[in-house]
């Protein structure tokens, strides 16, 4: 009879594959030198140099990869070195990215794919572990958490926690998987941290050049190059939020690998949280140039500063001109339905304490009127006891 295999577990370097791993590995009780995560090491595109170096350790244990998509750029690669591992030790993967889909049936492990980042939460962390789990699903900004949580809570708990966890991740994932597993309470940990996220002060240096409905367009050409390099999607997220619109145009420059030198870009973003659709089939479709990235957070490279205004005046355009008939603002009944019980339990809440202040209040002064009626008795009482006491002298 063989003996079980104790569990190793791998995870993407990012704030979502962090702190789900640690949240794993909290709920079955996984130490923390058994989880592993490393910026670059645990990216898609080097993990199978990580499989191949390790390899005797890792066949020594059940290996569990999280939150790591297959790497699009070399496919076979990454494949053909999961499924080495696989071919000797039990290896299950754990995703959410919808890119993995086409691979599924090249790869020999146990794929588990779930259709989103709650979903997979719900499934790996226990009922003691799920808020630093859903935290993950707030950093990786997947608009799935507005099933469980109302907007408020998102915005005004979770992402202030999340931009802290993708603070303490860039300093050292390393560092901060094993301290998310081994502190007594990973969210306070968290929540008591220095860590200051650089676009709330970064927001407050854009130039804003026009503001609509629906979009804003804003100059960060102007700000510190390697601060924004490093940040300009968080900040242009964190304008949206700051100044309630839907997308974000920006006149911007991005460094160019190739060429060691920053290159006039524009980058066009939709609020995470917005449910308006997505910019990027109709910006392509105006423009007829390329971009980079994801529908909801693309770069369009510029010729120069003058041709990246000209661009983001097109964009920021198309984006608020369009008919509000067909920018329907589409309203989730459980989502509504949660923020309002949220809204009405907050309000319950705050009723019952002002109800209990009161009372309180009441009763003491009950308590009070009482003794100054006993203080009146006894002054009124004390002539009558002094005049028997006088006629009984006489």
């Amino acid at each position: 009879m063989s003996t079980q295999k104790a569990k190793y577990i791998i995870a993407h370097f990012d704030g979502h594959g962090v702190s789900t791993a640690a949240a794993r590995a909290r709920s079955l009780k996984v130490p923390a030198e058994k989880v592993y995560s490393k910026y670059p090491t645990t990216s898609p595109e080097q993990l199978p140099n990580y499989i191949d170096t390790y390899f005797p350790t890792l066949i020594q244990h059940d290996v569990e990869v999280i939150d790591i998509p297959v790497n699009l750029k070399n496919p076979r690669q990454y494949i053909d070195a999961i499924n080495r591992l696989a071919q000797n030790t039990t290896v299950t993967l754990y995703d959410h990215h919808a890119t993995d889909r086409q691979y599924l049936n090249d790869i020999l492990a146990r794929t588990i794919y779930f259709s989103d980042a709650v979903a997979m939460a719900e499934a790996l962390a226990n009922s003691d572990n799920i808020e630093l789990a859903m935290i993950g699903v707030v950093a990786d900004r997947d608009p799935s958490i507005n099933r469980v949580l109302s907007q408020y809570e998102i915005e005004n708990r979770y992402l202030l926690l999340a931009n802290k966890l993708d603070v303490i991740v860039r300093r050292d994932a390393e560092i901060a998987v094993k301290r998310l597993i081994s502190e007594p309470d990973p969210v306070r940990y968290i929540e008591i941290t220095d860590a200051q996220y650089p676009p709330y002060a970064l927001v407050r240096q854009v130039e804003i050049i026009r503001k609509g409905s629906y979009a804003v367009m804003v100059d960060l050409t102007k700000l510190p190059r390697e601060q924004i390099t490093q940040w300009s999607w968080k900040t242009l997220e964190q304008i949206a939020q700051s100044v309630r619109v839907d997308y974000v145009v920006a006149i911007a420059e991005s460094f160019d690998r190739q060429t060691n030198q920053y290159v006039p870009t524009v980058q066009v973003i939709k609020y995470w949280l917005s449910r308006l659709p997505s910019p990027r089939k109709s910006t392509e479709t105006i423009l007829g140039r390329t971009t980079i990235g994801h529908d909801d957070a693309f770069s369009v490279r510029a010729t120069d500063i003058t041709d990246a205004r000209n661009v983001a005046e097109t964009i920021f355009n198309n984006l608020e001109n369009v008919p509000a008939s067909k920018m329907t603002r589409l309203i989730n009944e459980s989502t509504v339905a949660e923020s309002i019980r949220n809204d009405f339990n907050t309000i319950l809440s705050l009723l019952t304490r002002i109800l209990q202040q009161q009372s309180e209040m009441y009763r003491e002064y009950l308590e009070l009127k009482k003794r100054q009626v006993e203080l009146l008795e006894r002054v009124s009482q004390q002539p009558q006891q002094q005049q028997r006491r006088s006629t009984t002298y006489d």
